[in-house]
């Protein structure tokens, strides 16, 4: 990161179980953005003129959790305030 980059803080996780669909945004309210994949079924949005980082999405993640860690752990999301 380049020198005096501010650092934006994570604000929200949530799964998509229907879509398994992991995404972490880093914004309170949606806005535009360009969406470019920076790996295979990870997808980075960012504003154009900042080029800030708005959200990642990680596609198919129950399945890459699985072969990382074995088909025993699995994700479930917290539902507590």
């Amino acid at each position: 990161m380049g020198k005096g980059a501010e650092i934006k803080p994570l604000i929200k996780v949530h799964y998509d179980a229907q879509g398994d669909i992991l995404t972490f945004e880093f914004t309170e309210e949606p806005q535009p953005a360009i969406a470019e994949e920076a790996a295979d079924d990870v997808w980075v949005r960012f504003d154009p003129k900042t080029h800030r980082v708005v959200s990642v999405d990680v596609l198919n993640f129950s399945s890459r959790v699985s072969e990382a860690f074995g088909p025993s752990m699995t994700y479930t999301e917290r539902s507590d305030p």
